[in-house]
């Protein structure tokens, strides 16, 4: 071999190590970025799942929590449907081996029942405030005000919605004295079937002739019983004066008012739900807040007041106050 040919092959050597470490070079740069890619989606995998994770975790406990309220609901529903057939079971005397002292007699004489004691009564009557109003400047609510009662006719009170019961059995002559009233409190579905007050009744004979005697202070019939001063009735919640200005969308209200229909009867009969067909607005309003703001212990309601504005409860306090 000539020298030439040897330095020829000499330069070709150099010239294949330089290309070679080059390309080592260039293959251990392009591996490096390959590897900073892939490390960064990896820590990008790992964000989403741990994301995923929360979700999963948030989802659990909504699930749990509808869960807890679907109970209740059920709960709440089964106790009004066991409270209404106890109130419909006639109740069985039960002996009491522990001799108790006799109360004091209701009964006067066999002509007819004894007022009892109107500052008890009205004790007993707090349980009534939330339907009735009674006093100087009393007006209807969910119930009608209970001024001038005695000597009333049934379902006669002008301005007031009753039931077609109530006003059938005014119109067959039943009239609100003494026995009809102490009857009513009694049991009032037993007196009236079908009476939208969803209330289960008073037991003891004593409570009704206390809170008799209460409400006999607000009839001026006979004369000699002057109309009383008025009975204070404090709000369950204190609103501002702008929240309880708002003028509802009636027509809003109806749209809002197909999830509460499922509970409560439009007709107003309460079939264990009370009914909220032409309540007051304001009472409507107030009682939605109080419920907003867990004053009132409901679980469901509570859940249901939650969602809505102060524009929603108003429409919908619009849409039932007119409500037929």
């Amino acid at each position: 071999m000539s020298k030439s040919s040897g330095l020829f092959i000499s330069v070709l050597g150099g010239a294949a190590l330089v290309l070679g470490v080059a390309y080592g070079w260039t293959s251990r740069d392009y591996r490096a970025a390959e590897l900073a890619v892939l490390t960064d989606r990896l820590a990008q995998l790992e964000h989403s799942n741990d994301d995923l994770a929360r979700r999963a975790d948030q989802a659990f406990d909504l699930e749990a929590r509808l869960a807890t309220l679907e109970a209740d609901l059920a709960a709440a529903r089964q106790a009004v449907e066991d409270a209404k057939q106890a109130a419909s079971q006639p109740v069985a005397a039960v002996a009491d081996p522990v001799q108790q002292p006799e109360p004091d007699p209701v009964i006067a004489d066999a002509t007819g029942l004894e007022f009892g004691d109107p500052s008890r009564g009205e004790q007993v009557f707090a349980q009534c405030r939330s339907c009735h109003q009674i006093g100087q400047g009393a007006e209807d609510r969910i119930g009608p005000h209970l001024n001038g009662i005695f000597g009333r006719r049934a379902g006669a009170h002008d301005g007031f919605r009753y039931s077609d019961d109530m006003a059938m059995m005014g119109a067959d002559g039943l009239t609100w004295e003494i026995e009809t009233l102490n009857a009513y409190l009694e049991n009032p579905k037993a007196l009236v079937s079908r009476t939208r007050m969803n209330f289960a009744g008073l037991d003891d004979p004593q409570e009704r002739s206390d809170i008799l005697a209460y409400l006999r202070q607000f009839s001026a019939s006979p004369q000699n019983i002057p109309e009383a001063a008025p009975t204070a009735q404090a709000r369950e919640v204190e609103l501002s004066p702008e929240v309880l200005a708002i003028v509802g969308d009636t027509d809003y209200g109806e749209y809002l008012a197909s999830e509460c229909k499922t509970c409560h009867q439009q007709d107003g009969s309460d079939r264990g739900i009370p009914s909220i067909t032409q309540w007051p607005t304001e009472d409507f309003v107030v009682a939605m807040h109080a419920y907003k703001r867990q004053i009132r212990p409901h679980p469901v309601m509570q859940m249901m007041a939650s969602r809505l504005s102060d524009e929603e409860i108003a429409a919908l306090a619009a849409y039932f106050a007119k409500a037929e």
